[in-house]
């Protein structure tokens, strides 16, 4: 394998682990914060369903859209006759970027889109090595740009209709079927589990993708990912769960609204639906603005005063933030790495 493609890799390993050390709580933090289900089962539960989730979708189903929306934010005519060289000051450019943004949000405390900040990073280093033209903006208004505000809308939407719905349906039912209610939530446990990692794992392939195309020249659109590819991203994406869960686990289910068992199944089902839509359309879906923004809808059909908006307002802040800040991070990195380099 290309030297320049290998360090390009480590570094979307290393950014996948991120993905699942600072995202994956996301899907078990609604049913934990409602007591459904112990944290170390619903850890466990996640851990294996990400491990095994991407290898049997990404690779034997071969549903890649995603990583081919991420491949595809640069027009392929910027590359053409490029040297090795400089598409790989692009890509570092980019994985920089993303990476030194993402530790500072951690470093000072403020809520961070780990798919924004990706997505920006790429933009922001293409604009600066390529040119503005090249940027297919077509592309990037709608599935990037648009879908910040677009994705949040339609999550507290599906959000408030979903719970209004199951409202009606549990009126009139006993303890028991309650009861099974929040039985169900080990099973949106793994829809959940399933939807994000296939979206997130998918984002590091689209990485690997460009690196390949813009370091060795290869065929973006025929490229077919290998099993080891999406077998290694998969498993660094559940270690970061493994490592970071029980540290985040607590904060999601609790900071915006104070969730109850029926509540909590109606934010995981309309997550699941929300970000299986994104990815089998090849969106690339922030994770913790979709469980946020499901949660906020479920607030916001008991009553509007039980979301916490102090909260919510400062996530909604930094996902319009994230991709803009990121761009110019990924930019600035991209010039000072050329006038060194090349």
């Amino acid at each position: 394998m290309n030297a320049y493609v290998v360090v390009i890799f480590i570094l979307a390993l290393a950014y996948t682990f991120y993905m699942g050390f600072s995202d994956g709580a996301n899907a078990v933090a609604t049913c934990v914060a409602t007591r459904a289900i112990k944290p170390r089962y619903a850890i466990a539960i996640a851990g294996a369903v990400k491990l095994i989730a991407p290898i049997v979708i990404c690779y034997f189903l071969a549903s890649d859209s995603v990583a081919r929306t991420v491949g595809s934010l640069v027009k392929e005519e910027a590359f053409e006759g490029i040297s090795a060289e400089t598409g790989f000051v692009f890509m570092l450019s980019a994985m920089i970027a993303a990476l030194g943004w993402s530790a500072l949000c951690v470093l000072v405390s403020v809520p961070n889109s780990t798919s924004h900040t990706l997505l920006g990073g790429i933009v922001g280093a293409a604009i600066a090595a390529f040119g503005f033209d090249m940027i297919d903006w077509g592309l990037v208004g709608v599935r990037v740009i648009l879908m910040v505000f677009l994705t949040p809308a339609i999550c507290i939407v599906t959000g408030v209709l979903l719970s209004k719905l199951f409202r009606v349906i549990c009126a009139r039912m006993d303890r028991s079927v309650k009861k099974f209610f929040r039985a169900m939530q080990v099973i949106n446990v793994m829809l959940l589990s399933t939807s994000i990692s296939i979206n997130n794992v998918q984002k590091a392939m689209g990485i690997y993708l460009l690196a390949l195309v813009v370091c060795t020249g290869a065929d973006g659109d025929t490229y077919a990912f290998d099993f080891w590819t999406v077998a290694v991203l998969s498993f660094a994406i559940m270690l970061g769960l493994l490592l970071g869960g029980y540290k985040l686990i607590y904060t999601v289910g609790k900071r915006i609204y104070r969730l109850g068992t029926l509540q909590s199944y109606v934010a995981q089902l309309s997550t699941a639906a929300v970000a299986f839509t994104c990815t089998f359309t090849g969106i690339p879906v922030s994770t913790g603005q979709v469980v946020s923004s499901s949660i906020i809808g479920v607030g916001i059909a008991d009553r509007v005063s039980a979301v916490h908006w102090n909260a919510a307002g400062k996530i909604f802040t930094s996902w319009i933030l994230t991709f803009p800040v990121a761009a110019c991070m990924g930019a600035f990195v991209c010039v000072l790495a050329k006038a060194i380099a090349l």
